[in-house]
């Protein structure tokens, strides 16, 4: 009781103000030099170690992941974090979505505990949406609902590099659970990339070679118009999304996979699984009812393709 509570776990920083959120695209941050990252790494390992004496002293779970820290800070520090992250959540955070602040980026030569990279953030206040089979009833739902819509639909707004280019933030690759060894791209046209995701096709989990060719043929259907390209989140899920005991928007969290992607790609990838979920119709509000044909092609591919990563 005679410790401030600025030093224990619970501590939070407040949620950036959900006012206005820029319309135009915000500018692309610098990545942090080679040098400073190597110097901020060394810092996050000494953290690292603090956090077991410090969650030890407060009786809470030492999350080797999500590292908690005093002063509403906390260090991620997986095998999926990343510069296009750090990247990521900056250019969003600038833009007035409520996204942690990153303080520093650190690089792990010898990643021998966790990952290369490991970020340095703000620990925002609420708790995560929990997905359920429960109807949507957008009348009940709290003020979340429509803020978490005017934040994706804005981003959606932001102006590419190039109609062409699918890329992460600084024009390198994408990290999405859904292929290989989960990192693709990053790829000069919209050809290149359909090449990349269905190069692991494979017959096997089919019954026959017209039920394989039936499901190729749906899946081919995402080839075919010419999509936009949009800034997207890329594993738009309820546990990502923060909100408070008022109902207010207060966090919109993991970055991992955010970049330029078609259009569609946010809400095939929320829908993909779990039909008819709270989470699902969350999607299909949001704008989700307009990729149904993209979501049964999405979900063609995905049976075609996911031997090839299933096990990653």
């Amino acid at each position: 009781m005679f410790v401030p509570s600025i030093l224990t776990p619970d501590y939070t920083w407040p949620a950036p103000p959900l006012t206005t959120v820029q319309r135009t695209t915000p500018p692309v941050p610098t990545v942090p030099g080679a040098t400073s990252r190597w110097l901020w790494g060394k810092a996050h390992g000494f953290l690292y170690h603090f956090s077991k004496c410090y969650c030890y002293m407060f009786g809470v779970y030492f999350d080797p992941h999500i590292i908690q820290l005093p002063f509403g800070l906390i260090l991620k520090w997986t095998d999926r974090t990343s510069l296009e992250e750090v990247i990521a959540m900056q250019m969003v955070r600038e833009a007035g979505i409520p996204v942690p602040g990153v303080l520093s980026c650190g690089e792990h030569l010898n990643p021998h505990l966790n990952g290369r990279v490991s970020i340095l953030m703000t620990r925002l206040p609420g708790f995560p949406l929990p997905n359920s089979s429960d109807p949507l009833e957008v009348d009940d739902e709290g003020p979340w609902l429509e803020e978490l819509k005017t934040c994706v639909h804005t981003m959606r707004g932001w102006e590419p590099p190039s109609q062409d280019t699918i890329c992460s933030p600084i024009g390198t690759a994408l990290r999405s659970s859904r292929v290989p060894d989960h990192i693709m791209g990053p790829f000069k046209d919209h050809r290149s990339f359909y090449q990349h995701l269905f190069d692991p096709a494979s017959q096997h989990g089919f019954k026959s070679i017209d039920e394989y060719n039936e499901t190729l043929a749906i899946a081919r259907k995402l080839q075919r118009p010419s999509y936009l390209v949009k800034f997207t989140h890329g594993d738009f899920k309820a546990h990502s999304i923060l909100i408070d005991d008022d109902g207010h928007l207060t966090g919109f969290l993991d970055w991992e996979s955010g970049g330029w992607y078609p259009e569609y790609w946010e809400f095939t990838t929320a829908m993909r699984f779990g039909k008819d979920s709270w989470w699902y119709q969350v999607a299909m509000w949001m704008g989700g009812y307009k990729y149904i044909e993209e979501l049964h092609s999405d979900k063609a591919l995905n049976r075609l393709t996911v031997d090839s990563y299933i096990a990653f």
